[in-house]
C-alpha cells in the first residue's frame, strides 16, 4: 500500500474511533435525559470537519472539490445554527451575512464541479470509452457530492417523521460527515466477494440501526414471559406492565386509561400505540389516579426507545459486515 493509501486508511480508523466515542456519549445522554444538546454536536463536528479536510489535503483536491465539501458542511450546519434570514441580512446581521456568503461561494463550487466532472463520470460508466486520467479527481468530487445527497435524505427523514427527534437527524448528519465513503477503508471485515458497496456508510448505519428494532418484540415477549405478563399477546409483544407509582419517573407512554362507556358505566381501555395529545399524555397524574381507583396497580406501558441507543451498537455490524443490502444479497 502506498503512503497516501496508508494515511487515508489511518484517517478512516480515526473516523470510526470518533464515531464510536461520539455516539456512545450521545446514546447515554439520550437514554438518561432524552436530550442531546447542540453543544455536543458542535464539539464532535470539529474532528469530523478536520478529518474531512485532512483527506482532501492528502488527495490534493482542487478548489471545486473543497467548495463541494464546504457545501455539505454548510447544509449540515443548518441543523445547528439555522438558515440565514433575509430580514436579518437587511438589518446588517454580520453572522447572517457571513453565512450567506459561505453558502453562495460553496454553491458556486458545487455547480462548477458538476459542470466539470459530470460528463466525465458519465463516460466512466460507459464501457465503450476509456477511463480518462482525471477520473480519480472526478470520483473524489462525486464522493463529496454524495455527502450532500445523504444529508438531504436525513433531512427528509426527519421532516417526514422517519426520524422522530432532532438529535437523531443531527447524529446521522454527523455520521455522513464522519464517514463520507468506504474509500481506502480496511473494513468491513466480511464484505461480499464482489466488493461492491451499494449504500454510503451513513445510510448503511441507519439501516443497521433500523434492523435492531426488529429484536424488540422478541425481547419484550421474553421479559413478559418471565414476569408472567405474557397475556394478552396483543400487548406483551410491544409493551410491559409497570407499577403506577413508577410510571411518572420513567420515559414511557401509558397505554391504559379509564373512559366513560356508552352505557353510562366506566371501564378501562387499552391502546396498541400511544396517542399524542391524549389524556394519558397531558393528564398523566389524573389518569393514574383513575386507574388506581379501578383497582389497577400495574398498567401497560411502552418504552420511549431513543434511536441513538440503537445507532451506537449498529456501528459494529457496519464495521464487520459492511453495507447491509450487499451483505443480505451475499447470503443468497
Amino acid at each position: 500500500m502506498s503512503e497516501v493509501g496508508s494515511n487515508l486508511a489511518l484517517i478512516q480508523w480515526v473516523r470510526i474511533s470518533v464515531l464510536l466515542l461520539c455516539f456512545a456519549g450521545a446514546a447515554w445522554l439520550d437514554h438518561k435525559t432524552r436530550r442531546v444538546s447542540n453543544e455536543w454536536w458542535f464539539g464532535w463536528a470539529k474532528p469530523a470537519i478536520f478529518l474531512l479536510s485532512m483527506e482532501l489535503i492528502i488527495l490534493n483536491a482542487n478548489w471545486m472539490i473543497w467548495m463541494t465539501a464546504s457545501s455539505a458542511v454548510a447544509f449540515a450546519s443548518t441543523a445547528l445554527i439555522g438558515r440565514p434570514d433575509i430580514r436579518d441580512i437587511r438589518a446588517g446581521s454580520v453572522l447572517d451575512i457571513i453565512v450567506s456568503v459561505w453558502y453562495f461561494v460553496s454553491g458556486v463550487g458545487l455547480v462548477m464541479g458538476a459542470i466539470a466532472y459530470g460528463p466525465m463520470l458519465i463516460d466512466y460508466y460507459d464501457i465503450s470509452n476509456p477511463i480518462p486520467e482525471q477520473i480519480e479527481t472526478a470520483l473524489l468530487w462525486a464522493r463529496m457530492a454524495v455527502i450532500i445527497l445523504v444529508l438531504i435524505v436525513f433531512e427528509m427523514a426527519w421532516r417526514f417523521r422517519l426520524l422522530h427527534g432532532g438529535a437523531d437527524a443531527k447524529a446521522m448528519m454527523l455520521a455522513a460527515l464522519l464517514m463520507p465513503s468506504w474509500s481506502h477503508a480496511n473494513f468491513p471485515f466480511l464484505a461480499a466477494e464482489s466488493n461492491q458497496i451499494a449504500l454510503p456508510p451513513a445510510i448503511g448505519l441507519f439501516v443497521w440501526a433500523g434492523l435492531a428494532f426488529l429484536a424488540l418484540p422478541l425481547i419484550n415477549l421474553v421479559r413478559n414471559f418471565i414476569s408472567g405478563d405474557i397475556l394478552p399477546l396483543s400487548m406483551s409483544w410491544h409493551a410491559s406492565k409497570m407499577p403506577l407509582n413508577q410510571i411518572p419517573k420513567k420515559h414511557v407512554w401509558l397505554l391504559e386509561e379509564v373512559i366513560d362507556k356508552p352505557d353510562g358505566t366506566r371501564g378501562i381501555v387499552r391502546k396498541m400505540r400511544p396517542v399524542r395529545g391524549s389524556r394519558a399524555e397531558t393528564e398523566l397524574e389524573t389518569v393514574l389516579d383513575e386507574l388506581e381507583c379501578e383497582g389497577i396497580m400495574r398498567a401497560w406501558v411502552t418504552a420511549k426507545h431513543p434511536f441513538l441507543v440503537f445507532v451506537f451498537p449498529a456501528i459494529i455490524p457496519l464495521i464487520v459486515l459492511g453495507d447491509p443490502i450487499i451483505f443480505a444479497f451475499s447470503l443468497f
